[in-house]
């Protein structure tokens, strides 16, 4: 984990001496960008372990369009992209942290796991918020049917911290008046910290009552996991993270109406995909 983590900050800190080396800003954004997508491609084997469809494929792309972007920013100089890339740069500023620094991971792990129990309690779900060495934290929850017990993990991805990053970075690198910032920051982070509590809730609540024990055998045979286990895949790899993208999309459609300036970010992304924004 700590090479990995070197090799973040070292993409972010090619992002910020881009900004401070105008001259020299295209070729150190374009290293910064090999450096992050080599990041998130070593992540591949940790998603297939996670049996996490949607990130194991972005995971596999994120090393062949980062290297993409490099090769726009350096020979078709796309400025808009020097922009995408400090605001890359303030996501990782937040997010970094987190990741690598022990007591903040644990302490926003911690949190969240407050959270979600309080949240569990209200709704009545027979939960057990168990303390653990380690930073993640555990729910054992007793199914109300059969009285077995179901196990949820508390762990950094459980936080929203990088959705949060990914926001917060965004609006911070947009030239606009504080108030439209303010907005913009007030129908993204708060919202999908929220959330976020209401998907740990769900999850740790459908495992545990296994709601959706639907084709069982196949998924336990598939992932090597054990019986019960297709309801928090339904749950977790279907459900929630399919609809975190659907979400994420709306939160950003909510920010571009208080900030259409990173209008001009996505139209930049959007044509480097070769996606056409224009109707027909």
């Amino acid at each position: 984990m700590e090479g990995l983590t070197e090799l973040l900050w070292l993409s972010i800190g090619l992002f910020l001496l881009g900004v401070l080396f105008e001259d020299r800003a295209r070729h150190l954004s374009a290293a910064g960008w090999l450096a992050f997508g080599t990041f998130w491609t070593s992540r591949i084997s940790v998603y297939l372990a996670e049996n996490s469809a949607i990130k194991t494929f972005l995971a596999v792309v994120a090393l062949p369009v980062s290297a993409y972007v490099a090769y726009q920013i350096v020979a078709e100089e796309r400025d808009a992209l020097l922009k995408l890339s400090q605001a890359v740069a303030a996501m990782g500023l937040i997010y970094i942290p987190f990741y690598s620094v022990g007591w903040l991971n644990a302490a926003l792990i911690e949190h969240t796991a407050a959270q979600t129990d309080r949240a569990l309690s209200v709704l009545g779900v027979n939960a057990e918020l168990v303390e653990r060495d380690g930073m993640d934290r555990l729910f054992i929850v007793t199914n109300p049917a059969t009285g077995e017990e179901y196990r949820t993990y508390i762990i950094l991805a459980c936080t929203g911290i990088g959705s949060m990053a990914m926001f917060a970075g965004l609006i911070s690198v947009i030239r606009a008046p504080l108030r439209r910032k303010a907005l913009a920051f007030a129908v993204s982070i708060p919202v999908i910290y929220a959330l976020n509590l209401v998907r740990n809730v769900f999850i740790a609540t459908a495992f545990g009552h296994q709601w959706f024990p639907y084709g069982e055998s196949y998924i336990v045979e598939m992932t090597g996991t054990y019986e019960g286990y297709a309801s928090f895949f339904w749950a977790d790899k279907v459900i929630s993270q399919g609809l975190s993208v659907v979400v994420l999309v709306a939160i950003l459609l909510a920010v571009m109406r208080f900030l259409p300036e990173v209008t001009e970010l996505l139209d930049e992304v959007l044509d480097l995909l070769g996606i056409d924004k224009k109707p027909a």
